[in-house]
């Protein structure tokens, strides 16, 4: 994510289905100095297993994977392109045909929640739907996929088409 450019520093995080336990990012802690013993384990219900402090949007990524049991992973970025236009647009309509592979169109904005809340999870699944991501206004892009490699995968298609969209709105209409 961060050799990507999809979150500066200690921004944004990630979560994976492992057996019961959910692996998620730690809190505070550079991607770039990030090792295998900082990832946190948690219990459904958030109760810690091993590894430090969890990332504090854990109740976000719990409900969405409560919420949809083919999703076994979330990428929460903070992504440029599609953080900014999600200020101005209430959807961003699919100009890259892999958003629609990836995420089932076009990509819908959802209403902002408190961050570290379970609140921002009712936010995302509720404009996400069926769809596979939803960018949070304000907040960034919150990307579902069977597995880690898929909701990454669905964050960089999110961001392209965002930037694609973002530079046409500048271009013109």
């Amino acid at each position: 994510m961060a050799d990507g450019g999809l979150v500066l520093g200690a921004a944004g995080n990630a979560s994976a289905r492992a057996g019961d336990l959910v692996a998620v990012s730690p809190s505070r802690l550079w991607y770039d100095t990030l090792r295998t013993e900082d990832v946190c384990l948690v219990e459904a219900d958030g109760t810690l297993v091993e590894g430090p402090t969890p990332s504090v949007e854990l109740p976000m990524h719990l409900a969405v994977l409560a919420a949809r049991s083919e999703v076994g992973a979330v990428v929460h970025t903070h992504s440029p392109y599609a953080t900014a236009l999600s200020r101005i647009v209430n959807e961003i309509p699919v100009v890259e045909p892999e958003l629609t592979e990836l995420v089932g169109g076009e990509l819908p904005v959802a209403r902002p929640a408190a961050s570290g809340e379970a609140e921002l999870g009712e936010a995302v699944l509720d404009a996400a739907g069926s769809r596979w991501a939803a960018v949070v206004r304000d907040h960034g892009p919150v990307c579902f996929g069977r597995d880690l490699d898929g909701a990454l995968a669905c964050a960089f298609a999110v961001e392209e088409n965002a930037r694609i969209f973002a530079l046409a709105r500048l271009l013109g209409s």
